[in-house]
């Protein structure tokens, strides 16, 4: 699994093995606990405290841009979650989980007080959804539900609305625009105005995953990936 992050680095996944490249794409360090069994998932919007789940073991590890932890795991199952289907963190301090027991988004604080959750998310899009992609951004917490759309919650857990998106996966969030990649294609949606579109990309095809951050376009493929700065 290939990550990137908004200044530059890339997080190439393995297993329990999670290695951070910077621009020049050399590696600059290098984290694995083989205690917690493989990374389910890792949220890289904060180099500084990034957050990786190990989902096997129903836990978290926070470590910072040397990928040191920087506390113990945090155990889901003692905070009463044991179905955290996805986890993001959030810039309050905090993190998001999406429990499929209930299916609510739930947030925790800092000190790992349960502070807001949603309502069940039963009555928006039925029960036994699989969702696959968590991230919060300006304070808007996004949730993907592949056939279902992008559903919005403010900072609270109170549901804003959906957009009516079919992505498979992961998806990148500004201020303002949604972009995802998607049969070959680096889609971008206009969350203000609804309209869409389509941008080139600077190499021919064969990628496998495209991320597009505020000052860097990502490209991967199977056994590479190119980095390329954005002039605004």
């Amino acid at each position: 699994m290939h990550f990137s992050d908004p200044i530059g680095n890339v997080y190439i996944i393995k297993n329990n093995n999670l290695r951070k490249f910077g621009l020049d794409h050399t590696q600059v360090a290098d984290y694995t606990n083989p205690f917690l069994g493989n990374i389910h998932s890792i949220d890289v919007s904060d180099p500084l405290r990034i957050l990786l789940y190990f989902k096997d073991h129903n836990q978290i590890i926070w470590v910072d841009n040397f990928l040191s932890e920087i506390l113990s795991p945090i155990w889901l199952d003692v905070l009463g979650v044991d179905q955290a289907l996805l986890v993001c963190s959030s810039n309050q301090g905090g993190f998001w989980i999406f429990n499929g027991l209930n299916n609510q988004l739930q947030y925790f604080d800092v000190n790992l007080q349960f502070v807001h959750e949603s309502i069940s998310l039963n009555s928006l899009t039925g029960p036994d959804i699989q969702p696959t992609y968590l991230v919060e951004k300006s304070r808007m917490v996004y949730l993907n539900v592949p056939g279902f759309g992008i559903l919005i919650f403010d900072r609270f857990g109170n549901y804003s609305k959906t957009i009516a998106l079919d992505i498979p996966a992961e998806f990148q969030v500004t201020d303002q625009n949604l972009y995802y990649f998607k049969e070959g294609d680096l889609h971008s949606y206009d969350m203000q105005t609804t309209g869409s579109g389509l941008l080139q990309l600077p190499e021919e095809d064969g990628f496998v995953k495209v991320e597009l951050q505020p000052d860097f376009l990502y490209l991967f493929s199977h056994q590479a990936y190119s980095v390329y700065k954005i002039r605004h």
